[in-house]
């Protein structure tokens, strides 16, 4: 007897997964898309969604207010389009590929996804092209002579002209559910620029994406997302041990001052980045500054998010935090921080606000490494 639909649907997401196994652009980030476990948001769930614009499935007509950002992706596209010789034959030619990926976008999120193929399909289309037109706009101005458009005029672009906006947008960018998977923008980049995004240049979208966002350059040869990019380039891939979360710093602050122990920050270059270069030599722990701006809490959640998500990564920014989370005890030790310059506060949040984040910015993490271990 033939199975009817509803006796057979559930192994589709099975067959998903074992079918995307054998793509090389998905095979090492299967569910690499993942919805943030309660026990991690809980603390603070507004950190993992998006407040502008929504990428991917995910957050998609979940709330009003992100639809007012669709009409900018479909500008964006269109523009991304006339980049192109023919834009017709290069939509008809970007849709037909990224169609006939749908098992790995699918696998990429689990294989849990409600929209059918030929949506599910637009939805990578539209945001995938938006993101691709993005990186673009604001690429190094010796490569956008490769992407000219005469028909593009930025002093109208709402995101691209407004700094406070567009900063809205990158964040937004960095949420773990917010994303889509990398090797839908590559497709896309070696459809409508095949002299460009050459298989030589695999690294180039990752490079454009990375400047886009201030960070170092690295070459990888496997990205999930932006947010895994992200990550690439800030840990130390020094291979430290994976174990149980735990606190190691067993005095605050203040206690180890007592102590006689000096705090002071670490010199050098400025950077308002996640710094790991914890020092403790002759009674002196040195602590690169931790600036504190709006975006801070959002970052580091969503860092921690996904390294709690995954096995085989470092997870270094959960032990970063939980090593904060040691120094930090009280008011006085987020005094004491502030005072010596370890904690620079670029932002409003007041003192009581910092110790809830510290208190809380690790709670229903489950693993950490060993980077801090021998300090």
């Amino acid at each position: 007897m033939d199975e009817t639909p509803n006796e057979c649907s559930w192994m589709h997401s099975i067959r998903v997964t074992l079918g995307s196994l054998d793509h090389r652009e998905v095979k090492s980030f299967i569910s690499s898309i993942p919805s943030v476990p309660t026990k991690l948001r809980k603390p603070n769930d507004e950190a993992y969604s998006p407040k502008l614009v929504t990428i991917g499935p995910i957050h998609r007509g979940t709330k009003s207010h992100l639809l007012a950002m669709e009409e900018h992706k479909w500008r964006y596209m269109l523009s991304l389009l006339h980049r192109t010789q023919n834009p017709v034959s290069a939509l008809d030619k970007c849709g037909t590929a990224i169609l006939g990926l749908d098992d790995a976008v699918r696998a990429s999120y689990g294989g849990n996804i409600k929209y059918d193929p030929h949506e599910l399909a637009k939805i990578m289309l539209l945001d995938g092209c938006f993101l691709l037109e993005l990186l673009l706009r604001l690429s190094p101005p010796e490569l956008m002579s490769s992407f000219a458009n005469d028909e593009i005029h930025h002093g109208s672009d709402p995101i691209v002209q407004n700094q406070e906006f567009l900063f809205s947008v990158l964040t937004d960018l960095t949420l773990l559910e917010n994303q889509i998977p990398f090797f839908v923008l590559k497709t896309l980049a070696r459809i409508l620029f095949p002299s460009v995004f050459t298989r030589d240049a695999d690294h180039l979208v990752s490079d454009l994406a990375l400047s886009l966002f201030g960070y170092p350059l690295i070459h990888c040869s496997s990205v999930a997302h932006f947010l895994h990019l992200l990550h690439l380039s800030s840990v130390v891939d020094e291979g430290q041990k994976v174990k149980q979360a735990y606190q190691e710093l067993r005095r605050c602050a203040t206690r180890l001052r007592a102590s006689g122990v000096t705090i002071r920050p670490a010199h050098g270059k400025i950077i308002r980045r996640f710094d790991f270069g914890f020092k403790f030599s002759k009674g002196v722990l040195e602590i690169p500054p931790l600036h504190i701006v709006d975006t801070t809490e959002i970052y580091l959640r969503n860092f921690i998010a996904w390294e709690q998500s995954r096995i085989g990564i470092n997870r270094q920014f959960t032990s970063y935090a939980l090593f904060f989370k040691g120094l930090i005890c009280s008011l006085q030790d987020i005094e004491l921080l502030v005072e010596n310059g370890v904690i620079v506060k670029e932002t409003k949040k007041s003192n009581e606000d910092l110790l809830e984040f510290f208190g809380t910015v690790t709670s229903g993490v489950d693993q950490m490494d060993s980077s801090y271990s021998k300090l």
